[in-house]
Protein backbone atom coordinates (compact mmCIF):
# COMPACT_ATOMS: atom_id res chain seq x y z
CA UNK A 1 0.00 0.00 0.00
CA UNK A 2 1.25 3.23 -0.66
CA UNK A 3 1.70 6.29 2.34
CA UNK A 4 0.41 9.75 1.30
CA UNK A 5 4.01 11.04 0.48
CA UNK A 6 3.97 8.90 -2.34
CA UNK A 7 1.18 9.98 -3.72
CA UNK A 8 1.74 13.57 -3.48
CA UNK A 9 5.33 13.09 -4.87
CA UNK A 10 3.62 11.09 -7.79
CA UNK A 11 1.40 14.18 -8.72
CA UNK A 12 3.86 17.34 -7.97
CA UNK A 13 7.20 16.36 -9.15
CA UNK A 14 5.94 15.11 -12.96
CA UNK A 15 4.06 18.39 -13.10
CA UNK A 16 6.89 20.53 -12.66
CA UNK A 17 5.06 22.11 -9.05
CA UNK A 18 7.37 20.50 -6.87
CA UNK A 19 11.35 19.28 -6.62
CA UNK A 20 13.07 16.69 -4.94
CA UNK A 21 15.27 18.21 -1.81
CA UNK A 22 18.81 17.37 -2.35
CA UNK A 23 22.06 18.96 -1.28
CA UNK A 24 22.43 20.72 -4.44
CA UNK A 25 19.27 22.28 -4.67
CA UNK A 26 19.32 23.64 -1.22
CA UNK A 27 22.29 25.66 -2.11
CA UNK A 28 20.58 26.92 -5.69
CA UNK A 29 17.85 28.13 -2.56
CA UNK A 30 20.54 29.65 -0.33
CA UNK A 31 21.82 31.15 -3.17
CA UNK A 32 18.99 33.35 -4.82
CA UNK A 33 18.11 34.20 -1.26
CA UNK A 34 20.76 36.04 -1.15
CA UNK A 35 20.35 37.30 -4.85
CA UNK A 36 16.66 38.76 -3.46
CA UNK A 37 18.13 39.83 -0.17
CA UNK A 38 21.15 42.22 -2.08
CA UNK A 39 18.37 43.33 -4.39
CA UNK A 40 15.74 44.30 -1.75
CA UNK A 41 18.49 46.30 -0.14
CA UNK A 42 18.76 47.83 -3.36
CA UNK A 43 15.34 48.94 -3.73
CA UNK A 44 15.16 50.04 -0.35
CA UNK A 45 18.19 52.31 -0.29
CA UNK A 46 16.58 53.47 -3.65
CA UNK A 47 13.14 54.54 -2.39
CA UNK A 48 14.55 55.69 1.19
CA UNK A 49 16.52 58.47 -1.21
CA UNK A 50 12.81 59.07 -3.15
CA UNK A 51 11.45 59.43 0.48
CA UNK A 52 14.13 62.06 1.59
CA UNK A 53 13.76 64.16 -1.71
CA UNK A 54 9.79 64.44 -1.12
CA UNK A 55 9.78 64.92 2.62
CA UNK A 56 11.26 68.20 2.26
CA UNK A 57 8.92 69.28 -0.49
CA UNK A 58 5.86 72.02 -0.27
CA UNK A 59 3.29 71.03 -1.96
CA UNK A 60 0.35 73.26 -2.56
CA UNK A 61 -2.95 72.26 -4.69
CA UNK A 62 -5.19 74.55 -5.88
CA UNK A 63 -9.33 74.11 -6.39
CA UNK A 64 -11.87 75.72 -7.09
CA UNK A 65 -14.12 76.83 -3.74
CA UNK A 66 -16.76 78.89 -2.59
CA UNK A 67 -16.76 82.25 -0.85
CA UNK A 68 -16.16 80.87 2.88
CA UNK A 69 -13.54 78.22 1.58
CA UNK A 70 -15.87 74.90 0.69
CA UNK A 71 -14.42 73.12 -2.35
CA UNK A 72 -16.89 72.24 -4.80
CA UNK A 73 -15.25 68.44 -4.82
CA UNK A 74 -13.00 67.01 -2.70
CA UNK A 75 -8.74 66.50 -3.11
CA UNK A 76 -8.00 62.65 -3.65
CA UNK A 77 -4.63 61.13 -3.32
CA UNK A 78 -4.93 61.24 -7.24
CA UNK A 79 -4.65 65.14 -7.29
CA UNK A 80 -2.10 64.47 -4.40
CA UNK A 81 0.30 62.25 -6.83
CA UNK A 82 0.36 64.07 -9.80
CA UNK A 83 1.14 67.51 -8.00
CA UNK A 84 3.94 65.56 -5.77
CA UNK A 85 5.27 64.24 -9.63
CA UNK A 86 5.39 67.75 -10.81
CA UNK A 87 6.85 69.32 -8.07
CA UNK A 88 9.46 66.44 -6.97
CA UNK A 89 9.90 64.59 -10.81
CA UNK A 90 9.28 61.26 -8.85
CA UNK A 91 6.42 59.60 -9.53
CA UNK A 92 4.34 58.09 -7.16
CA UNK A 93 1.52 55.17 -7.44
CA UNK A 94 -1.87 57.05 -6.24
CA UNK A 95 -2.16 53.60 -4.00
CA UNK A 96 0.45 54.17 -1.87
CA UNK A 97 -0.77 57.44 -1.08
CA UNK A 98 -3.14 57.29 2.35
CA UNK A 99 -5.21 60.64 3.16
CA UNK A 100 -6.97 60.44 6.46
CA UNK A 101 -9.63 62.14 6.14
CA UNK A 102 -11.95 63.63 2.82
CA UNK A 103 -10.34 67.07 2.08
CA UNK A 104 -13.25 69.18 1.31
CA UNK A 105 -12.20 72.76 2.30
CA UNK A 106 -9.48 75.01 1.94
CA UNK A 107 -6.36 74.50 4.57
CA UNK A 108 -3.59 72.14 5.64
CA UNK A 109 -3.66 68.42 5.80
CA UNK A 110 -1.31 65.52 5.74
CA UNK A 111 -0.62 62.20 4.04
CA UNK A 112 1.61 59.11 4.72
CA UNK A 113 2.90 57.99 1.47
CA UNK A 114 4.12 54.44 1.65
CA UNK A 115 6.93 53.91 -0.99
CA UNK A 116 7.90 50.52 0.36
CA UNK A 117 7.03 48.08 3.29
CA UNK A 118 10.38 49.65 5.46
CA UNK A 119 9.77 53.30 3.72
CA UNK A 120 7.05 55.40 4.52
CA UNK A 121 7.09 59.53 5.29
CA UNK A 122 4.38 62.43 5.78
CA UNK A 123 3.84 64.76 3.72
CA UNK A 124 1.99 68.23 4.57
CA UNK A 125 0.30 70.17 1.71
CA UNK A 126 -1.72 73.27 1.36
CA UNK A 127 -5.08 73.39 -0.19
CA UNK A 128 -5.62 77.08 -1.85
CA UNK A 129 -8.95 78.33 -2.96
CA UNK A 130 -9.41 79.33 -6.46
CA UNK A 131 -12.46 81.19 -7.86
CA UNK A 132 -15.37 83.09 -5.86
CA UNK A 133 -13.98 86.10 -3.49
CA UNK A 134 -15.25 86.94 -0.67
CA UNK A 135 -17.01 90.20 -1.71
CA UNK A 136 -18.77 88.28 -4.71
CA UNK A 137 -22.50 88.13 -4.79
CA UNK A 138 -24.19 85.08 -3.81
CA UNK A 139 -27.39 84.12 -4.96
CA UNK A 140 -30.03 82.03 -4.51
CA UNK A 141 -31.35 79.07 -6.96
CA UNK A 142 -33.66 81.33 -7.95
CA UNK A 143 -31.26 83.80 -8.98
CA UNK A 144 -32.30 86.44 -6.74
CA UNK A 145 -29.92 88.21 -4.43
CA UNK A 146 -29.25 87.75 -1.16
CA UNK A 147 -30.77 90.36 1.69
CA UNK A 148 -27.14 91.03 2.54
CA UNK A 149 -26.00 91.75 -0.96
CA UNK A 150 -29.10 93.84 -2.03
CA UNK A 151 -28.49 96.03 1.44
CA UNK A 152 -24.91 96.31 0.41
CA UNK A 153 -26.30 97.51 -3.45
CA UNK A 154 -28.12 99.68 -1.85
CA UNK A 155 -25.87 101.86 0.55
CA UNK A 156 -23.62 101.77 -2.50
CA UNK A 157 -24.63 103.17 -5.25
CA UNK A 158 -23.33 102.46 -8.37
CA UNK A 159 -21.56 105.23 -11.10
CA UNK A 160 -24.46 104.76 -13.51
CA UNK A 161 -27.17 105.23 -10.97
CA UNK A 162 -25.64 108.76 -10.12
CA UNK A 163 -25.08 109.61 -13.71
CA UNK A 164 -29.45 108.54 -13.73
CA UNK A 165 -30.42 110.29 -11.55
CA UNK A 166 -28.66 113.69 -11.86
CA UNK A 167 -30.21 113.38 -15.84
CA UNK A 168 -33.52 112.93 -14.14
CA UNK A 169 -32.55 116.25 -12.36
CA UNK A 170 -31.66 118.21 -15.31
CA UNK A 171 -34.60 117.23 -17.02
CA UNK A 172 -37.02 118.24 -14.04
CA UNK A 173 -35.14 121.51 -13.96
CA UNK A 174 -35.39 122.06 -17.78
CA UNK A 175 -38.82 121.60 -17.73
CA UNK A 176 -39.44 123.29 -14.88
CA UNK A 177 -37.97 126.91 -16.80
CA UNK A 178 -40.21 126.36 -20.17
CA UNK A 179 -43.01 126.06 -17.84
CA UNK A 180 -42.17 129.30 -16.29
CA UNK A 181 -41.17 130.97 -19.31
CA UNK A 182 -43.61 129.63 -21.48
CA UNK A 183 -46.44 131.68 -19.24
Amino acid sequence: MRSPADTRANFLVPRGLAVEVTRGRMKEIEEQKKVLEVKAARQREQVQGVADKMAGAKVVIKARCSATGKLFGSITNRQVASVMEEQTGEEIDRHKIVIDDRIRSVGHYHATIKLHPDVEFDVEFEVEGEGLSPRSPRRSRRGVESAEVQAEDAAEPEPAQETEAAASEAELEIAAETEDSGE
